[in-house]
């Protein structure tokens, strides 16, 4: 038999994925939208692909885009900051190489470090890169996705800039020590506006390294983990 968490260590767990959101800003023309939030890492064809998110590809090959709208297309990244699709003077570097940044910055230092380990007891095999850690599915960036309303009736472009700037600076305050928050785009292009947001979590190991750990960051944090010793069948 399943164990069943009580409601108040299960409201403990998702707090960090249910940040609360200033109501009025949800609110348009005296209706509240529906807010609507997705996490995931991976997907059938493996694990998301922030190329996506900046349109670093040829929209021309995407039918539910379009190419058009998307010059209204909003950016934001942790290196480089806010922009336009339609920017051409701050035109900076893809999300792929920001994210590949971030971690070569701050997880070189554990790879090098667990790699020399592995070497000294003989298992070679288990080394890993940069590009390991932003491909595997436990330590590649997380994504949300954020939509408000629905395709007849959603949040304004302003609004939704605002709420997620705002939410940023939320989110850095109560979780930044251990959740960064790498990149978000704002699309108007498809049929109804969203956000894509991705973050990484991350603590630092018995090694004193920093690394891509997501439960040990929430840990870290003061939330208390499911045991999954408890679960039975």
């Amino acid at each position: 038999k399943r164990q069943v968490l009580s409601g108040a260590k299960t409201r403990q767990i998702q707090q960090l994925r249910c940040c609360v959101l200033p109501a009025k800003l949800l609110k348009r023309r005296d209706v509240y939208l529906k807010l609507t939030r997705h996490n995931g890492r991976a997907g059938a064809h493996g694990t998301y692909n922030p190329k996506h998110n900046d349109r670093s590809f040829n929209l021309a090959n995407s039918e539910h885009i379009d190419s058009e709208r998307a010059k209204g297309n909003i950016y934001w990244d942790c290196y480089h900051g806010i922009r336009s699709a339609s920017d051409k003077d701050r035109q900076t570097a893809a999300f792929s190489d920001v994210e590949k940044m971030f971690y070569e910055i701050h997880y070189s230092h554990f790879v090098e470090n667990q790699n020399a380990r592995n070497a000294k007891i003989r298992h070679t095999e288990r080394n890993r890169t940069i590009e390991d850690l932003l491909a595997g599915k436990k330590t590649c960036p997380e994504e949300t996705i954020y939509q408000f309303g629905t395709l007849d009736e959603h949040a304004s472009v302003e609004d939704l800039v605002l709420v997620v700037t705002e939410f940023i600076a939320e989110f850095h305050e109560r979780f930044g020590a251990h959740v960064h928050l790498l990149d978000w785009a704002l699309h108007l292009d498809e049929s109804t506006p969203h956000i894509h947001e991705r973050h990484v979590f991350d603590c630092e190991n018995k090694h004193g390294e920093v690394a891509p750990q997501q439960e040990k960051a929430l840990e870290a944090l003061g939330f208390e983990l499911p045991d999954p010793v408890s679960y039975t069948h």
